[in-house]
């Protein structure tokens, strides 16, 4: 089982960032974690008049939210502490996750700046490349995002190192939630232009890879089923989700190699950009190898 005790949420108050605390919240109560809401203040340029004064005014509204959202976690039985700090956000966030050490960040992929669905900002963008822990990023999208309720998990694997940490996490959330997971390779179109012989071993060899992935056990109390697509990964991930209704989707963001994780437009980033749900990346964990979680009531 993955050990959830603390969930980081940096929060600007925004829809997306209400809509990432909102799903801390539900995380916390699952997990019977905590909860630490982060809010940094952009600093105020020093010809500005009145600096200190407006920064104290931002902070005391700041502080004013940031109690709101305490009292809602508390309605829902979950303990969350607040932090407020002027400077960049990314510094901030990355401060907080070495001095707190959360188990797992949430966050909001629209926050501020209104983005287009195609730009996910650059503070979103440079933990996708560097977070050292889990991070769950929530799209509003200009809708109401509910609490979590994952009932259909899409995990993508590429086969790279970083795939059994995801399926950890993914069986994991499968377990809390009594959820089906679909575990898919996409093969780029390039890599099956060809026919007869090649082709099939090709593909045979990807099915048996994906079944290999599936530890035994987990036939007895999660249903799990395997999938092979072709295409351009991040357009066939994508309609996927759109199509299927997938309520999370789950990926291992370092690739073949540690160069790949920090090439801006990777699978993963494009995937974030664009999902209609929440997706869970996963970086390269430095940690013994994960064993498969046993739910208690079907060991006999």
């Amino acid at each position: 089982m993955i050990t959830v005790n603390k969930i980081l949420c940096p929060v600007d108050f925004f829809s997306a960032s209400l809509a990432a605390a909102g799903y801390a919240m539900g995380l916390a109560a699952i997990y019977e974690a905590r909860v630490h809401l982060l809010h940094v203040i952009a600093p105020i340029p020093m010809d500005a008049i009145n600096v200190a004064e407006i920064t104290e005014s931002l902070e005391k509204k700041a502080a004013y939210d940031l109690n709101k959202l305490v009292q809602r976690a508390h309605r829902a039985n979950v303990d969350a502490d607040v932090e407020i700090h002027v400077g960049d956000a990314y510094d901030e966030i990355k401060s907080a996750i070495e001095t707190r050490k959360p188990d797992l960040v949430v966050m909001g992929t629209h926050g501020r700046r209104g983005i287009e669905r195609w730009f996910i900002g650059s503070t979103v963008e440079k933990l996708l490349r560097h977070s050292p822990i889990p991070l769950l990023t929530i799209s509003a999208s200009g809708k109401r995002v509910p609490v979590p309720r994952f009932r259909r998990i899409l995990v993508t694997t590429d086969f790279s190192e970083g795939t059994s940490d995801a399926l950890a996490y993914a069986f994991s959330v499968a377990q809390e939630y009594d959820a089906r997971i679909s575990l898919l390779h996409v093969v780029h179109d390039v890599a099956v232009d060809t026919t007869g012989t090649f082709r099939d071993s090709l593909l045979t060899g990807v099915e048996k890879a994906l079944q290999d992935l599936v530890p035994p056990e987990a036939a007895d109390w999660c249903d799990v089923d395997t999938r092979i697509e072709t295409g351009v990964p991040y357009q066939v991930i994508l309609k996927i989700l759109e199509d299927e209704k997938i309520d999370l989707a789950v990926m291992n963001i370092h690739g073949k190699g540690l160069l790949d994780r920090a090439l801006l437009g990777s699978t993963a980033e494009r995937v974030v950009r664009a999902a209609p749900c929440p997706v869970l990346l996963i970086p390269p964990m430095k940690r013994k190898k994960r064993e498969l979680p046993l739910r208690e009531d079907r060991v006999a």
